[in-house]
């Protein structure tokens, strides 16, 4: 979808723990293994001690208030996203965000998409405001601690090590900032018991096994063919949603403007099978992965990838860079960002 030329990323951040754990120290702890640890592509990632998901994203939407200079009774629509535990078992954190940052007008939204919850949060706000002139100002966050007894970082899932943040985006209707120009999102719901693997449905979180392991459902789903059809499937989904989000932000793939595109902050293995392929055959643009000392961040990635392109200031005014997401589902998105010339 194409959102004309008034949606403005008027800030980004990623609030990141201070404690860090790095992957040496994890494997002399017997935290993990060193194949596993390498595997990970991060060689540290911000550890929260005592600070819940929700809290965390609190943080970073306060700052991105902050330096918007918009007020938070002026925000709309307030859409929250994560993908584990939350501090509490029958409750709305969404509506809790709103609450701590004073977006006291704001309608509070939770979703959850496994680790696309980030990108799929941003293009939702973005359709939302795109078809409904009353909403002026979105607040996008996500916030998770992903620590034990409920998830292990480095043994629950493959090929990613997790970190914990909170991220926030503020998406309005002027003023400076990068310009939200499209987003195309696609899906592959056959593959969604790649996360469910075998299991029966069951009465209560956890039941299954403390901490989660991703990796036994893994196998089952392997075991079932399941591998070689996501195989099959997730680069030319990942293509789609690429070449899509470039029609409709009306760029050619070879376009010099495109300054870059984003990855998930995934292991290099997943993000060598899948997404570089596809990226290398179908840009010139030069690919990123930003992930190195954050890890993979869940559902917050995609924010926290925008917030990186800002701060280091990686676009030159009128450049475009492209920011690539998937997540258990399956689902896969590219949105499409550009600097202003005259910013």
């Amino acid at each position: 979808m194409r959102f004309g030329s008034d949606l403005t990323i008027r800030s980004a951040h990623a609030w990141l723990p201070p404690t860090r754990r790095t992957a040496a120290d994890a494997v002399r702890a017997n935290e993990v293994g060193a194949a596993d640890a390498a595997a990970c592509g991060a060689v540290e990632v911000p550890v929260s001690t005592d600070t819940a998901g929700p809290q965390l994203a609190v943080r970073a939407a306060r700052i991105v208030l902050a330096e918007a200079g918009v007020p938070a009774h002026d925000i709309d629509l307030l859409i929250h996203g994560w993908i584990h535990f939350q501090g509490h078992d029958f409750w709305s954190p969404a509506h809790f965000v709103a609450d701590q940052v004073g977006a006291d007008r704001a309608v509070p939204v939770g979703l959850q998409q496994m680790c696309h919850v980030g990108a799929m949060a941003l293009h939702t706000a973005a359709v939302q405001m795109a078809g409904d002139p009353s909403v002026r100002t979105a607040l996008v966050t996500t916030g998770d601690r992903l620590s034990l007894p409920g998830f292990d970082r480095w043994r629950s899932d493959y090929d990613a090590v997790f970190g914990d943040a909170g991220t926030a985006l503020l998406l309005t209707r002027s003023g400076p900032g990068l310009r939200l120009v499209a987003s195309r999102v696609v899906a592959a719901p056959e593959l969604e018991y790649m996360y469910r693997g075998d299991d029966e449905f069951a009465d209560a979180p956890l039941t299954h096994s403390t901490p989660i392991d991703a990796r036994r459902t893994k196998k089952a789903f392997l075991a079932a063919g399941g591998m070689a059809r996501f195989a099959e499937m997730g680069p030319p989904k990942i293509r789609e949603a690429l070449l899509g989000a470039l029609e409709d932000a009306q760029l050619y793939p070879d376009d010099p403007r495109i300054r870059c595109a984003l990855l998930s902050r995934l292991g290099p293995k997943t993000l060598g099978m899948l997404y570089r392929p596809v990226m290398e055959d179908v840009l010139k643009a030069e690919v990123l992965r930003l992930g190195e000392r954050t890890g993979h961040l869940g559902g917050g990635d995609a924010i926290a990838n925008i917030a990186d392109l800002r701060q280091q200031q990686l676009l030159a005014p009128g450049e475009f860079a492209l920011s690539l997401s998937g997540g258990g589902g399956f689902t896969w998105s590219c949105a499409v960002v550009q600097r202003p010339e005259d910013c």
